[in-house]
């Protein structure tokens, strides 16, 4: 009831009500005063609802599919391809827990649990990436289904489905089984509200979903574009030393002959939130392993906690809906957690080397007319719509090969020991990843994935020559102090291969590696503090520089030195130091990038290493490097930072205030309000160990041993339904509320059974 106050029209009606019945009952010593205050607040509500009655429409479809669709315990279930009865709980956290006699059993559960908790949300997703979520999202779903059609991943599923090797295909075929169980039994209400039912759930779905992972973790076509751009704008030289890649590249002596005029605006792309993630592994009593997967934030959750057992295993982490394969978690006796290897995945080809071809396709849009659109393919590749320095590219991109979705990384779940851990690793290809492994006395950090070969040394825009094998990925094992850590920077060795692309600065993977060797012993409770780290370590230079040009009576001064180096939601200081370090790059870097929009009107400047040539640049002290008109440095930061305090920066939790949207708030604003998750100030920022930024962050946050998972938070909860008392009770503790803000728990426990068709039975078991 809480959430339905907030549909607009209940709030308005609601008030309007009550400001009336208010007022009439003040005045019922003029019982004809009295009635016309009724009368006028009835004819004001009446037309405010017939002035918005299209919108009143819409608000009573919601409420009509929200109450058909309302969470209630299932009966027990029949699924036909079971082999024998599967028992199925939940709790308070609202985790479903699987016990089965076989791992095929107890996948085809999961994919019930999926399809009745995240139903929605799977047919979104192979929707988005298959270029069909216009067909029931309508004309505001045309662009994006328009990208999808020309990458071709509805085409490259396919390809990989066929490809699949027998044991991936028994296991995706038992999930969707358990799915279409779920879609059978009952309708997600956002499918009821928008008049379809999903489709039955295909072994290429799953497949598809794991191609639309791989993408939005690899597809790096921004950097590969702005890369050209620069060493065709700027000398070599001058071109290393502002692009990411080598962190030896010294300044160029004649450095200063390149700076510009000041550059647009919108030339450097500060802070994107790339898809990353934190892992670590430490010894304890046995080693722990600490996981945060950074990726985008919204509602239902983009990860499901899963908790299946079968003889002899017993499988909990987290997995991405669509797929039944655990990404980060254990199998009670090796655990794994997984980061984004930033891999160099992708090249940008002259267009028209295997002929060029062109076909339309036809997107249907509900409620209007189909929309058609070319897509130009040079053999396999996709070809660009945007030609670069006004030649036609096409994309050779790894999750185009079949092997890039063998989705082979799921046999993890079976291996008893580290050594079978990295054998199935170097059988696999896949989704490029970093992966840590750690059984009770091992540790091993590794590259998995279809990773190009490019060896060490070679140019960056020459393309890959095949791919790399397993044993030929770079990896570490048993470090002699006993910490791994993973945070998208360049962790593994690149002597004889190079695989990273614009790797993350490496602020968060030294910050976790000083607190873990600081420690003299590492527990549960210690990694969990850790995870909610908010140390801001890259903005201490700047600090510095600030504290340097400022007068002694400057009360910015005063407020910067008493900054306690944290990203913590009370700090004005930090909020200050944000805005200069924008000021400064954009004011800094643009001149000498500002020649890139000759060649390419779109260029933008992406990369996350800024920071590198920003600051070498300005503890070179040197006037000549800075904007026309600098006749001191001290002076230039000092200008900086009085343009920044001009705007009166605000604490920073007024400044980052992270909610959780829905996806219906693209097709009506006003559904967020009692869908999403209002916006709440939030410590943390890209470059600290607790990431947290508006609509992205630590989608999951796990700490688990060998053994067992000790804690789990999801910035949500499991269920997608927005009445069900697990949509959202697992934010509070995520978002660090205070006490008083987290809701009391509710013990919602719901046991059924799933089983087979009594004929199944008998074939299993003629007995």
């Amino acid at each position: 009831m809480r959430r339905l106050w907030l549909l607009p029209t209940a709030r308005v009606v609601g008030a309007a009500s009550v400001a009336t019945v208010v007022l009439a009952g003040g005045l019922l010593a003029w019982p004809w005063v009295s009635a016309a205050v009724v009368a006028a607040g009835a004819a004001g509500i009446a037309g405010y609802v017939h002035r918005n009655r299209g919108r009143v429409a819409v608000e009573l479809r919601m409420l009509r599919a929200l109450k058909d669709s309302a969470p209630r315990c299932p009966d027990d279930v029949e699924v036909p391809t079971l082999t024998a009865p599967v028992r199925v709980g939940s709790g308070d956290d609202g985790v479903t827990r699987i016990t089965a006699q076989t791992y095929h059993d107890a996948v085809c559960a999961l994919g019930h649990a999926m399809g009745r908790d995240r139903g929605f949300q799977l047919d979104l997703m192979r929707r988005t990436g298959s270029g069909r979520l216009a067909e029931v999202w309508g004309r505001a779903a045309v662009a994006s289904d328009t990208e999808y059609r020309r990458l071709g991943l509805a085409e490259a599923a396919r390809t990989a489905t066929e490809q699949l090797a027998e044991p991936e295909r028994e296991l995706l075929t038992a999930f969707a089984d358990g799915v279409n169980a779920a879609f059978a039994q009952a309708t997600p209400f956002e499918c009821r509200f928008l008049s379809y039912r999903p489709q039955p759930w295909r072994v290429e779905d799953s497949v598809l979903t794991s191609l639309l992972l791989f993408h939005s973790l690899s597809w790096n076509e921004q950097a590969k574009r702005a890369e050209a751009v620069v060493r065709r704008a700027l000398p070599a030289s001058v071109a290393d030393f502002f692009l990411p890649g080598d962190a030896t590249s010294a300044r160029p002596a004649d450095l200063a002959r390149h700076r510009g005029e000041a550059g647009a605006a919108d030339l450097i792309a500060l802070d994107r939130a790339v898809a990353g993630s934190n892992c670590w592994i430490a010894k304890g009593d046995e080693p722990l392993l600490a996981c945060d997967l950074h990726l985008a934030l919204g509602l239902p959750n983009v990860l499901y906690e899963v908790d299946l057992a079968w003889p002899g295993t017993r499988l909990r982490g987290l997995a991405s809906p669509g797929l039944p394969v655990v990404l980060t978690g254990t199998n009670g006796r090796i655990a794994w957690g997984v980061t984004n290897l930033t891999a160099d995945v992708l090249d940008l080809v002259p267009a028209g080397q295997d002929g060029l071809h062109t076909r339309t396709e036809r997107i249907r849009v509900r409620g209007g007319q189909p929309v058609t659109v070319d897509i130009t393919t040079d053999g396999t590749m996709p070809v660009s719509e945007s030609p670069l320095c006004g030649e036609k590219v096409a994309i050779r991109w790894t999750g185009h090969d079949p092997r890039a979705a063998d989705l082979r990384f799921h046999r993890l779940a079976h291996a008893r020991n580290l050594d079978e851990a990295v054998a199935v690793l170097d059988d696999a290809h896949g989704v490029a990843l970093n992966v840590l492994v750690t059984d009770r006395k091992r540790m091993a950090h590794l590259a998995t994935g279809l990773l190009p070969r490019r060896p060490a040394g070679t140019s960056r825009t020459e393309p890959a020559d095949g791919h790399l094998t397993g044993p030929e990925r770079p990896r570490v094992v048993d470090p002699a102090d006993g910490i791994l850590v993973s945070a998208n920077e360049a962790a593994l060795p690149e002597d004889e291969f190079r695989i990273g692309l614009d790797l993350d600065p490496g602020h968060r993977a030294r910050r976790i590696r000083t607190v873990l060797s600081a420690a003299e012993r590492h527990d549960a409770a210690g990694m969990h503090a850790l995870q909610h780290d908010v140390t801001a370590e890259l903005y201490l230079p700047y600090r510095d520089l600030a504290i340097a040009a400022l007068r002694p009576t400057d009360p910015v001064r005063s407020l910067l030195r008493e900054w306690d180096g944290t990203a913590a939601t009370d700090s004005r200081a930090f909020g200050v130091l944000v805005r200069l370090r924008e000021a400064l790059a954009q004011r800094v870097l643009a001149p000498y990038l500002a020649v890139c929009r000759e060649h390419e009107p779109a260029f933008r400047f992406p990369f996350r290493d800024l920071d590198r040539p920003l600051l070498a640049i300005l503890h070179a002290r040197d006037c000549a490097l800075l904007p026309a008109g600098t006749t001191d440095v001290d002076g230039f930061v000092a200008d900086c930072v009085r343009a920044v305090v001009r705007e009166r920066p605000a604490k920073w939790g007024r400044l980052n205030r992270v909610g959780l949207g829905h996806p219906f708030a693209a097709l009506a604003p006003w559904a967020n309000a009692v869908l999403g998750l209002r916006p709440r100030p939030q410590a943390g920022m890209l470059h600290s160990v607790r990431t947290a930024v508006p609509g992205f962050g630590a989608a999951g946050r796990v700490v688990v041993t060998a053994g067992d998972l000790v804690t789990a938070e999801l910035p949500a909860g499991q269920s997608g339904n927005p009445l069900s008392p697990h949509y959202a009770d697992r934010h509070a503790r995520w978002a660090s509320l205070p006490s008083s803000s987290r809701p009391r728990a509710r013990r919602t426990g719901c046991d059924h059974e799933l089983r087979p068709h009594l004929t199944t039975l008998r074939e299993v078991d003629p007995n």
